[in-house]
């Protein structure tokens, strides 16, 4: 049931990369300008923002095993469409419609890996969900490096690769059937309101993970979702060699994924990520020094946040989220938390195609500075007494 419901991250990730390496040759297919640049990669990040609250919602209200498969049937179109689009604006309906699917997923799909979690294995089971990211990412881009010499019917085939990723998530969720533990308990869910998450016991952990998850994916987002758009257009590398940078990178990503799930349960969690607070950090700054045109640079920063991002970005906020939020709102307080970070990270993608054109330095700054405001509220939750036990195994 954890590995069925983790394959909403390998969906997520695996879109916004399709998302982001497609971008420059749609641009070319399409005739885009940088608004419309812009506006693919920002609508994605809203639609993956209101899908969070929507499904995050309706997972605690009418239970998750509904949504646990409905939202897939909604990828599919949206994958479909994409594939088989005709003009921008069927491609933007298809990008949206994947977006709204694949953001209700992730909420629900976390929920339900707390409720059949064993008592003690919550962090391990939590992180695999980093570990099928991260795989995404890999794969995604392996695909895209291998496609990238056949131009526009090259980069059609990640559409296809998407669709098919979500059938078979589908069919494995039907197999495996729907989450019992949350159906036992559908009533007092059903019941949980948008006013319990005003109370100071929930709402301080929630505003603080939400804080954390917000500063890191403005910077997360705009790398993940613009990282080849930037490479390409700033470093001047052909988008093969920018697939095969980014993609050599990787590997050593997906080894700290596994640590991470080692340690997840575990006092090195928290430990370690002021370790990779620093680095990650570090990571932008040199990118941001290099004015993001030395493509030395760009290497330093695309290398060193992948060996960081895993201990001190998503995987660990998933993993506070589900050790301090109750059971009866977790879906809400999750897809809520989501939502607000991915809609803001949104606005500012919408603007970084035309950042990009004017001052490509400046934006890597900004991405430093909020990976750092990201560290240091991070640094608090490890930090508060009162969380400390909850965030420790026997807490």
């Amino acid at each position: 049931m954890a590995f069925a419901a983790s394959l909403a991250f390998y969906l997520d990730a695996a879109t916004v990369i399709c998302v982001a390496i497609s971008l420059p040759v749609w641009r070319d297919e399409y005739a885009l300008t940088a608004w419309d640049v812009g506006l693919l990669g920002s609508g994605l990040s809203f639609a993956i923002a209101a899908g969070a609250v929507a499904g995050g919602r309706l997972g605690d209200a009418i239970g998750r095993g509904k949504v646990f498969t409905g939202d897939l049937v909604i990828f599919v179109l949206g994958a479909s469409l994409i594939a088989l689009a005709a003009s921008p604006g069927m491609l933007l309906t298809g990008v949206m419609i994947s977006g709204l699917a694949a953001g209700a997923d992730i909420p629900t799909a976390l929920a339900v890996i707390g409720d059949v979690a064993p008592e003690g294995t919550q962090g391990r089971l939590v992180a695999l969900t980093q570990v099928m990211w991260i795989a995404a990412i890999l794969l995604t881009y392996a695909l895209g490096f291998l496609v990238s010499r056949f131009g526009f019917p090259g980069i059609r085939t990640l559409s296809w690769y998407l669709l098919v990723v979500a059938l078979a998530t589908l069919a494995m969720r039907l197999s495996v059937g729907r989450p019992a533990v949350h159906e036992r308990t559908a009533t007092s869910i059903t019941r949980a309101s948008w006013s319990r998450l005003g109370r100071p016991a929930v709402l301080w952990p929630l505003l603080a993970t939400g804080a954390f998850y917000l500063f890191w994916s403005i910077a997360s987002a705009t790398l993940g979702g613009f990282g080849t758009y930037f490479l390409v257009t700033v470093t001047e590398l052909t988008l093969t060699e920018a697939t095969g940078l980014v993609l050599i990178t990787f590997p050593p990503a997906l080894v700290m994924s596994l640590i991470f799930v080692r340690l997840a349960d575990s006092p090195w969690r928290d430990r370690l990520f002021v370790v990779a607070m620093i680095v990650q950090v570090a990571a932008f700054i040199v990118g941001a020094v290099s004015g993001g045109a030395a493509a030395g640079g760009m290497i330093c920063l695309v290398a060193l946040y992948g060996l960081s991002n895993v201990f001190a970005g998503e995987a660990i906020y998933k993993v506070w989220s589900q050790l301090l939020l109750p059971a009866d709102v977790r879906a809400t307080g999750v897809g809520l938390t989501y939502a607000v970070a991915r809609a803001v990270a949104a606005s500012v993608m919408l603007l970084v195609p035309t950042i990009i054109e004017t001052r490509a330095g400046a934006l890597l700054w900004l991405l430093a500075g909020c990976v750092a405001v990201s560290g240091l509220v991070g640094l608090v939750i490890t930090r508060r007494r009162e969380w400390s036990g909850l965030l420790r195994p026997g807490g």
